[in-house]
């Protein structure tokens, strides 16, 4: 029999719950009224901890950010994965990549806010590209490399420049449709065709 695994402590239990709710408050006050408006008494009193609980988690409001924009563009790229799944081949997949990231997006406008908003404004660009950069970039990438193994790739298309390209392409989609609140559909389609055109036809 494997050995017994001891659960978390009341203590460790009660911190991670504390963490969990400056994390929910504060992604509603970065929403709401923007990082920079944010200060640690605000944050602690909507949040009804002390300000020795927030320092426990965060040494600064810029980490209470990096935080949220992990939480949020991590649920971001579950639903992503999520609206992928069972469409087949990987170039359809490809395709309907623009389109499912933007139908994510519209289903929480806190995403837009915080992800292509807020945390850029927040965190500087070069830091919030290395947070970005990580399972959006492998998931891109994995696509882009099953579709070259079915032979559906053009041959002079590079999979891993092409997905920090398309990333790229992405974001600054979501970057768009936040700082110009306009529909969907159109910037959805131009990014099919940017994909499209990375395929065989």
């Amino acid at each position: 029999m494997p050995p017994d695994v001891p659960g978390p402590t009341l203590r460790q239990t009660r911190a991670l719950a504390t963490r969990r709710r400056l994390l929910d408050v504060a992604t509603r006050l970065f929403c709401d009224d923007g990082f920079s408006s944010v200060t640690t008494t605000g944050l602690c009193a909507a949040a009804g901890v002390t300000r020795g609980a927030l320092y426990h988690h965060f040494a600064n409001m810029t980490e209470v950010m990096e935080a949220v924009f992990g939480d949020i563009e991590g649920q971001l790229v579950d639903r992503v994965v999520a609206g992928l799944s069972g469409v087949e081949p990987a170039r359809a997949q490809l395709t309907a990549l623009g389109p499912v990231i933007l139908d994510a997006l519209a289903a929480d406008d806190r995403t837009t806010r915080i992800v292509f908003v807020e945390a850029p404004s927040a965190l500087g660009w070069s830091r919030w590209r290395s947070l970005d950069g990580g399972r959006s970039l492998t998931l891109i990438a994995d696509i882009l490399r099953r579709c070259a193994d079915d032979g559906d790739l053009r041959d002079d298309v590079d999979p891993l420049l092409s997905a920090q390209l398309l990333l790229g392409a992405l974001n600054e989609a979501g970057m768009y449709i936040g700082t110009h609140h306009t529909t969907h559909a159109p910037i959805a389609h131009q990014l099919t065709i940017l994909t499209e055109g990375l395929l065989h036809q």
